[in-house]
């Protein structure tokens, strides 16, 4: 029997098609809970893609870990989002790698936010304009839809990491809810293609650390396709960076494939 197709692409069984999926996962949370470290776990060969000054250090003696470092780039480095086919010309040497991970998101906006001031009349940094911020979102949502494509096309897991916003308070000072530090509509927006966005949190000195897979705590948005979700929305993540032993993002992803089914909340035991 022929091949069905449909707009070019094979029409295959969803049973064979997910064993086809790779991770794409936003890691977001404040800085020092460990969100580097937690992406690095990641299957395979990585390729860091960093934005962050000195962002790399926490994973510095990981063999499994390569950085191209950004973070002293000028903003205009950010026009190289535009390149839907091709982003950076990632694909001369992505199947060096399985996993790319960018970090991060938060700085990638301020840069994209440098270059809209740049390029918009009447924008400075002190008063950037509409049509900067526009800039911005448009840059910064074509690097995540750009690069969701190349590594899908390539098979790679993708990884983006950003850094935790300041809370939103009413009028009393309670805090509403935390989000990304992206600007505007970025955190909703960029949430969006993900599979996976995940919660970091350090719960304080001597307090283990937490991944959420759901808003808790405040803390929006969440979603996983990984593990449940009836149950508790957060877990203690559990690994040690020096012997890069526990668990790892690496595990949990081939138990997914493995089983074919979404993984229990790991309780560490």
């Amino acid at each position: 029997m022929a091949e069905l197709t449909l707009g070019g692409k094979p029409i295959t069984r969803v049973t064979e098609a997910a064993k086809l999926s790779r991770l794409s996962m936003l890691l977001w949370g404040s800085a020092g809970t460990g969100k580097t470290t937690l992406a690095c776990t990641a299957p395979g060969r990585k390729l860091l893609i960093n934005f962050d000054p000195d962002g790399y250090q926490s994973v510095r003696d990981d063999e499994n870990v390569s950085v191209v470092d950004l973070s002293d780039a000028r903003a205009s480095v950010t026009e190289q989002f535009k390149i839907e086919s091709d982003p950076f010309g990632l694909s001369k040497i992505i199947d060096n790698f399985d996993t790319i991970i960018v970090d991060s998101l938060t700085n990638v906006a301020h840069k994209t936010t440098m270059q809209g001031i740049a390029v918009t009349k009447g924008a400075t940094i002190e008063r950037p304009s509409p049509g900067a911020y526009g800039v911005r979102n448009a840059l910064v949502t074509q690097l995540v839809k750009n690069m969701l494509a190349l590594t899908n096309r390539h098979k790679k897991h993708i990884i983006f990491i950003a850094h935790e916003d300041a809370p939103v308070t009413n009028e009393d000072g309670v805090v509403m809810h935390i989000t990304l530090s992206l600007g505007g509509k970025l955190p909703e927006q960029a949430a969006l293609d993900f599979s996976e966005v995940w919660c970091v949190q350090d719960m304080g000195a001597g307090r283990d650390r937490r991944i959420m897979v759901r808003p808790c705590r405040n803390r929006k948005p969440m979603k996983t396709r990984m593990f449940e979700t009836s149950g508790e929305p957060e877990f203690s993540w559990k690994y040690n960076p020096d012997k890069h032993e526990g668990m790892t993002i690496a595990s949990w992803y081939e138990k997914w494939l493995e089983t074919g089914t979404k993984l229990p909340i790991p309780t560490g035991k």
